[in-house]
């Protein structure tokens, strides 16, 4: 559990996630999106952390959204790289049926700054269409949609698959924006969608649970300085 501002946040990373069916009332332009979203990426992020004096190996698994299939730019959460780097294993972006290698370029370097921006190594090879994004002020009762991954079936013999639920935003905060959707463990660096000049657009990286139960996500407008305008 971590607290930024006397708000109790627990953090979405773990190897699997469940997402809440969606309420009748919840959409996104009048209707839920449920076709796969093939610029939502799978990222594999190995890592070293100490606990107790013991150094430990781990693998995050998050989500990251790719918005630039000529550089490889992949959007994604600051707190699924928060650990010692295994350089002897470089995160991976599963993408199209094949795992790409990729860096972390920049991110925001804490969690009340929870962002990220990683890049595929060798772009060359990426045919994905990317998500537009939109660098906009988001308000009150927004209708949003959240996608990730979840690791779906038995433990021995399951598969990572898509999930996509609706919500709305509820408050604002200094460091997020707060949603009515319901997210367990594991959508870490997963996208929130908007409609946009009458278009879906990527709108924020979802971030962590809050103690309230809702979900928190930072908004694009926190990289405008690293994003170019759309």
């Amino acid at each position: 559990m971590h607290t930024a501002k006397g708000v109790g946040l627990t953090l979405l990373v773990c190897t699997s996630l469940l997402i809440t069916a969606p309420r009748a009332d919840d959409s996104v332009g009048g209707a839920m999106q449920t076709a796969p979203h093939s610029a939502i990426v799978r990222l594999q992020i190995p890592l070293q952390r100490y606990d107790g004096g013991q150094r430990h190996h781990v693998t995050e698994h998050c989500s990251g959204t790719l918005v630039d299939p000529a550089t490889g730019m992949i959007l994604t959460a600051w707190h699924c790289f928060d650990g010692y780097m295994d350089l002897t294993q470089p995160p991976k972006a599963f993408i199209k049926g094949r795992w790409h290698e990729v860096r972390l370029a920049a991110h925001g370097g804490a969690i009340n700054n929870d962002w990220a921006i990683a890049t595929i190594i060798n772009p060359t090879r990426i045919d994905t269409p990317a998500m537009q994004y939109a660098l906009k002020e988001l308000s009150l009762g927004l209708n949003v949609t959240m996608v990730g991954y979840q690791r779906m079936g038995s433990k021995n013999n399951s598969e990572w698959l898509q999930a996509t639920t609706s919500c709305k935003i509820t408050s604002h905060h200094d460091d997020w924006i707060e949603t009515d959707c319901r997210l367990h463990k594991g959508a870490s660096g997963g996208a929130v969608i908007g409609i946009h000049q009458g278009k879906p657009k990527l709108i924020g990286i979802i971030s962590a649970k809050s103690s309230e139960g809702g979900v928190w996500f930072v908004p694009l407008t926190r990289l405008k300085y690293q994003l170019s305008p759309p």
